[in-house]
């Protein structure tokens, strides 16, 4: 898994479950791309959010077109 460069984007949205554990972040890079990944934590873990390797393999022209092919990768999104 490449290293996410978390000083290159600014969150529009993050989505998270209902018990705190994962989130989805969609988020816009300097050069005005928008993405999506998503993250977990584990409550055992101090050290915060990690991320799952699951992530958009492309940009977006939108946060809601971003937003929409999350919730079609992510299966508990849509649950």
């Amino acid at each position: 898994m490449s290293k996410i460069d978390r000083s290159n984007r600014i969150v529009l949205t993050s989505l998270e479950d209902d018990e705190g554990r994962f989130c989805v972040d969609i988020y816009r890079t300097r050069d005005l791309k928008i993405f999506w990944d998503e993250w977990r934590r584990d409550p055992e873990d101090p050290s915060g959010w990690r991320a799952t390797g699951r992530r958009a393999a492309k940009d977006f022209k939108s946060e809601t077109d971003a937003k929409k092919a999350a919730y079609l990768a992510v299966a508990w999104l849509s649950n």
